[in-house]
């Protein structure tokens, strides 16, 4: 049964009498004046994904991008100023199993209301020539989330050449609240990073220099070649 809007008006009011009594001024003054993120990130409107994730606190170091499907188009003016803007050094392109976009993009979605139709439209191109005839459903869906992410990598990679060349880095992945990878529900998973889609080549980059290989073999992984 859904709640009252009173009732959620409530939750989040008390919620925010917690934070304010949890922080103090200097909490508030670094980021008074200006933003300082580290990462930009373009990901999926689903309330299933949050910046809790891998944060958290992403106060001042996350700038977030969100729509349907973590499409780059649609989104280039904000995600422009995170990289262009705010220059930061990574653009993370975040996607997520059962992703109900991609789902709707590989079936017959013509009955949806038209503002939706319009960004369904973009997904289907990438998505178009997904054939795994002899897999399940759950197995097509994955492929969709993990053939989309490649996508919109390689085209921010095109977007984003002069930045790209300069050393920002773009990297795809999923979060796997269904333990799809069989690695722990709730894993990020990596598995893109430039246009690199090996996992063996991934675990490598110098990208991932500063990760132990125990952890490298629990986030580097895909469920398609």
């Amino acid at each position: 049964m859904l709640k009252k809007p009173s009732q959620i008006l409530l939750s989040l009011i008390l919620g925010n009498d917690s934070f304010v009594e949890q922080h103090e001024h200097g909490y508030f003054e670094k980021f008074q004046n200006v933003q300082t993120p580290d990462i930009t990130i373009l990901t999926c409107s689903d309330s299933r994904v949050q910046l809790t994730l891998f944060e958290p606190d992403a106060t001042n170091r996350v700038f977030v991008v969100r729509n349907i499907g973590n499409q780059l188009l649609g989104s280039f003016g904000s995600v422009d100023y995170g990289v262009k803007h705010l220059h930061t050094p990574v653009l993370l392109i975040l996607g997520h199993v059962r992703c109900g976009a991609i789902k709707a993009a590989l079936s017959d979605y013509g009955d949806e209301p038209f503002d939706i139709i319009r960004e369904l439209d973009h997904l289907s191109i990438p998505l178009r020539h997904i054939k795994y005839p002899n897999q399940s459903p759950e197995m097509v869906w994955n492929a969709g989330v993990e053939t989309n992410i490649d996508y919109q990598v390689n085209l921010a990679m095109k977007k984003y050449k002069s930045e790209f060349e300069a050393g920002l880095s773009i990297i795809g992945a999923v979060d796997d609240f269904t333990n799809s990878y069989k690695t722990g529900d709730g894993r990020l998973i990596i598995i893109n990073i430039n246009g690199e889609t090996d996992p063996e080549k991934i675990r490598s980059h110098e990208v991932l220099a500063d990760i132990p290989d125990t952890l490298k073999q629990l986030h580097v992984k895909r469920l398609t070649d």
